[in-house]
C-alpha cells in the first residue's frame, strides 16, 4: 500500500515542517493483505488547511487502532488508504494560512470523497471566492460517478451545492452561511442546527470542529462502530450530540437582502424581550401578515413567530452564560410566562436543557443557579 500523497509544507517563515510523514506515514507505507477503504480529500486553492489536514489524519489515527487490533489478533476489517487529490497537472494546492498540500490526480474509484470548507473572513469574500471556484464543479460532478459517499465539511457544502449534488437531499453547513445557502440552493432541504447529516450517499457536516465527527462517522462506515469509539477516544472527541444549537452565537450576523425581511429582523432582535405579535410587525412594515410570512420563509426557511423563538432562546442563552439571574427571571426576561414551556422549546430547539446549558457554559460563578 503507498503512502498518503499528502505533505503540508508552512511557508513565509523558511522551515518546511511536514505532517503525515511521521508513524502514521510508516504504518501507512507496510504491506497490508487487508482489504482498503479508498479515501480522497478534494484539495483547492483557499481550503482550509486546518480542517483539511484534520480530516486525512483521523483516517490515520483510524488505521493506529486497526493495526493494534491485527497485532493481537487476525482481523478482515479495511484499513484506509487516503490522500489530497486536485484536477489539472498541479502538484500543489495552496490552502490557507500559506499551507499547501501536495495532491495527486484522482484514481478510478473511491469510497468517499470530502470536499474541506473555503477560509475567509467575510460573506463577501466567501461570494467572491465561490465564483472563482466554480471550475470544481465539473470534477466534483466526475468524481459523484465513481464514489460511494460524497462528503463535506462547513462550508464545503457550498460546493456541492453548487455542482448540484444537493438537490433533493437533506444537509447541513456552516451556521452563519445559513441564509446565504438557502437563497441560492432552494432545492437542498438545509437541516442548519444539525451537526451532521447523512441522506443516502450524501454525507454534510457543521461548522468548526464538526469535521471530527465527520470523519470519525466514515471510520465508523467502513472500519466498524468499534474502531471508530477507540479513534475518538483516542482524539478526545466527545460522543456528537447531533446538534451545533449550543455553539451558535446570540447574535445575528448576517445582512438580509429583502429590504422587508431586514427591517423585519431588526426590530424582532430589538424587541425579542418583549411582547411581540406578527399583526404589530405587519402594520409596522406596512405590508400583510401573509407577505411577511412569504418573504421570510422565502428568505430564512422559517415563520416571523420561529425567527422570534429563536432570538429569544438566543437571549436566554446569553443570560444563562453570563447572569445570576434565576431561570424563572430569565423566562420573564425573555418574554415567556410559562417555565414548563420555556423549558421545553429550549430543550428542542438547544438540544439540552437550560440547566444543562447553564452547566456547561456559562462563568463558573453563575454555575450554582437554576
Amino acid at each position: 500500500m503507498n503512502a498518503p500523497a499528502v505533505c503540508v509544507e508552512r511557508h513565509g517563515d523558511g522551515g518546511l515542517p511536514r505532517i503525515g510523514s511521521g508513524i502514521i506515514a510508516n504504518i501507512m507505507a507496510k504491506s497490508d493483505s487487508r482489504p482498503v477503504a479508498r479515501i480522497a480529500l478534494l484539495a483547492y486553492p483557499g481550503c482550509s488547511a486546518w480542517i483539511a489536514a484534520g480530516l486525512l489524519e483521523i483516517f490515520g489515527i483510524a488505521n493506529i487502532v486497526l493495526d493494534q487490533q491485527a497485532s493481537r489478533s487476525p482481523t478482515t476489517r479495511r484499513r484506509f488508504e487516503y490522500h489530497a487529490i486536485a484536477a489539472g497537472p498541479a502538484r500543489k494546492v495552496r490552502a490557507s494560512q500559506g499551507v499547501s498540500f501536495t495532491v495527486q490526480a484522482p484514481l478510478r474509484r473511491y469510497d468517499a470523497i470530502i470536499v474541506p470548507p473555503l477560509w475567509c473572513e467575510s460573506l463577501q469574500e466567501f461570494t467572491r471566492q465561490v465564483t472563482r471556484l466554480n471550475a470544481q464543479t465539473a470534477l466534483l460532478l466526475q468524481l459523484s460517478r465513481r464514489t460511494t459517499i460524497m462528503a463535506s465539511s462547513c462550508s464545503g457544502a457550498v460546493l456541492l451545492a453548487s455542482a448540484g449534488l444537493l438537490n433533493q437531499h437533506r444537509a447541513t453547513t456552516c451556521w452563519w452561511l445559513i441564509d446565504w445557502f438557502r437563497g441560492r440552493f432552494s432545492e437542498v432541504e438545509l437541516h442548519p442546527t444539525q451537526l451532521i447529516v447523512t441522506d443516502r450517499n450524501r454525507w454534510t457536516s457543521a461548522a468548526g470542529s464538526a469535521y471530527m465527527h465527520l470523519g470519525i462517522e466514515l471510520v465508523r462506515e467502513f472500519a466498524g462502530a468499534e474502531v471508530a469509539t477507540l479513534t475518538s477516544r483516542l482524539m478526545l472527541v466527545e460522543p456528537r450530540r447531533g446538534t451545533q444549537s449550543p455553539f451558535l452565537p446570540s447574535t445575528a450576523t448576517v445582512e438580509h437582502e429583502d429590504p422587508d425581511v431586514r427591517s423585519a429582523v431588526r426590530y424582532l432582535d430589538a424587541h425579542a424581550g418583549s411582547p411581540v405579535t406578527m399583526a404589530t410587525l405587519s402594520r409596522r412594515l406596512a405590508i400583510s401578515e401573509r407577505t411577511l410570512a412569504r418573504k421570510f420563509q422565502a428568505h430564512l426557511g422559517m415563520s416571523p413567530l420561529t425567527y422570534l423563538q429563536s432570538r429569544r432562546i438566543a437571549h436566554a442563552k446569553q443570560l444563562l452564560e453570563s447572569s445570576p439571574l434565576t431561570l424563572q427571571q430569565i423566562v420573564e426576561q425573555c418574554a415567556y410566562e410559562d417555565l414548563a414551556s420555556f423549558r421545553k422549546l429550549f430543550s428542542r430547539l438547544v438540544g439540552m436543557t437550560p440547566r444543562e446549558y447553564r452547566s456547561r457554559f456559562a462563568d463558573p460563578q453563575q454555575r450554582e443557579h437554576r
